[in-house]
């Protein structure tokens, strides 16, 4: 399966499950099976909300003991990640020889137990400072990233369609913040909006004119303290 091949399953307006299910497929169709992808509302280190996360069956355990030992404030390979556009390939060993501290050493060392290798951090960066990554492990004995330069730029194109997707999801399905006041056509227009409909979609279905859409919708931005739909999309689902 190609990364255009799972975009194009991923537009039959898949649940959650169904497009975790998906992404399984897709990245065991490249033998993989350790993964996972994490999302975070701004920012990787302690006080900043995760805001969902999933995980391979296989990876599972390991992955909920990261998160519970909050690994990634310490986790410079995810930091690294942060700061760049591109994949980080990481290797375990490697990593555990240039350790910087007790703590870092300690989650490579886990890492090695564990069973794990190498690995591939694909970075996910949006539109309102949140920050995802679909993080490929490659377990000892394996092979499935020995030729990842002539894949990563198509797992990039993957990681972000499968962040677009659940995001989607996500905002759909939060109850709407009561801490603005917002009327019914402006929550109306924002909906509709999350749900990536045009203006002149919205205005035909509340038929109303494109000009009262964006009147609407700019007024939310105004009420909402943001400035372009998209952040108040965000702000208003409770997603930053």
């Amino acid at each position: 399966m190609h990364s255009h091949e799972f975009a194009t399953s991923l537009e039959k307006n898949l649940t959650e499950q169904q497009a975790k299910q998906l992404l399984h497929n897709y990245l065991l169709s490249f033998n993989f099976n350790y993964y996972a992808f994490t999302y975070y509302s701004a920012h990787t280190k302690t006080g900043q909300k995760l805001y969902y996360h999933c995980a391979s069956e296989s990876l599972q355990p390991w992955h909920l003991y990261y998160l519970e030992q909050s690994y990634a404030d310490v986790d410079r390979t995810l930091e690294e990640a942060h700061t760049t556009i591109l994949p980080v390939f990481w290797d375990i060993p490697q990593q555990l020889a240039l350790a910087k501290n007790g703590r870092e050493q300690r989650i490579r060392q886990e890492s090695i137990e564990f069973g794990l290798d190498k690995g591939l951090s694909v970075p996910v960066h949006g539109p309102n400072r949140d920050f995802a990554t679909l993080t490929l492990h490659q377990a000892q004995n394996e092979t499935c990233l020995n030729n990842y330069k002539l894949h990563q730029y198509e797992w990039l194109s993957a990681a972000y369609i499968f962040y677009h997707h659940i995001k989607k999801i996500l905002i759909l399905t939060r109850a709407p913040s009561a801490t603005y006041q917002l009327t019914e056509r402006e929550q109306q227009c924002l909906a509709l909006t999350a749900k990536s409909w045009r203006i002149e979609q919205i205005a035909k279905e509340l038929r109303i004119s494109p000009r009262t859409v964006n009147f609407h919708i700019q007024n939310a931005n105004k009420k909402l303290g943001v400035n372009n739909k998209y952040q108040a999309i965000n702000k208003y689902f409770q997603c930053d």
